[in-house]
């Protein structure tokens, strides 16, 4: 099977590291394949931007025409996820939707790890999926999204500072970092929450995302087009 893995950045650098990423996980006969974003958008743009929303949406609709099974947004917020749910067939899976599933299914609840100050944008995909009852917390992590690219070991220094204050202070039974950027670092932190007597797993975005992207495909799943009916202008026969 083939998983596209849609990049909402203009940086094709970042494009060999973000397969590595999500190929970790996948299985021997899956195929990882990164797309970055097209040459016009700023390198500094945030992915939630809503101007970033049709570049993202024309990434996914060439995933699916160049042969991909499924197509990943590698974002924690899932920038344009559901949007691209209405245009194409193939299953479209955000990594931080599938992280907080698997966490609330490991644990009653769990805590995310934040790098940035301003939360309200991964506040609104833990209410949009219904996963509030379960939020221990939102932790900011306190190296920024700046730290996170520049200093691996400071990173999982601050996550696991975070991390354990999530568990021991806001009651967390599971971790979620809200940053694919950190997913390299993950196993680490969950060793290292064990060694502090914190035995609670931590949900790589990633991982979880491919994980279910294999599983959508194995099993024939696709959007539902009552959830999410075409857009007008875009026809297919459905199945």
């Amino acid at each position: 099977m083939k998983i596209g893995i849609v990049v909402p950045s203009s940086n094709v650098a970042m494009l060999s590291d973000r397969r590595s990423a999500y190929g970790r996980y996948a299985s021997p006969d899956t195929e990882i394949f990164a797309r970055a974003l097209h040459d016009r958008v700023p390198l500094e743009a945030d992915p939630s931007d809503d101007f970033l929303t049709p570049e993202i949406l024309e990434q996914v609709m060439m995933a699916e025409r160049s042969g991909m099974d499924a197509v990943i947004v590698d974002c924690m917020e899932d920038p344009g996820v559901e949007e691209a749910r209405r245009l194409v067939r193939i299953p479209v899976v955000g990594p931080g939707h599938a992280a907080m599933s698997l966490a609330a299914m490991l644990s009653y609840r769990f805590s995310i790890l934040y790098p940035l100050a301003q939360v309200r944008l991964i506040e609104r995909l833990v209410l949009r999926h219904g996963f509030a009852p379960m939020l221990a917390s939102i932790r900011h992590l306190s190296c920024g999204l700046d730290g996170i690219r520049q200093d691996e070991q400071a990173t999982l220094e601050c996550m696991v500072d975070a991390a354990l204050t999530a568990v021991r202070k806001d009651g967390a039974h599971a971790i979620v970092p809200a940053c694919t950027l950190t997913s390299a670092l993950t196993q680490e932190l969950m060793r290292r929450l064990h060694e502090q007597q914190c035995p609670v797993p931590v949900v790589d975005g990633p991982g979880a995302a491919v994980k279910l992207a294999e599983t959508l495909i194995d099993i024939g799943a696709e959007p539902s087009r009552v959830t999410y009916p075409p857009t007008l202008g875009i026809a297919y026969p459905l199945r």
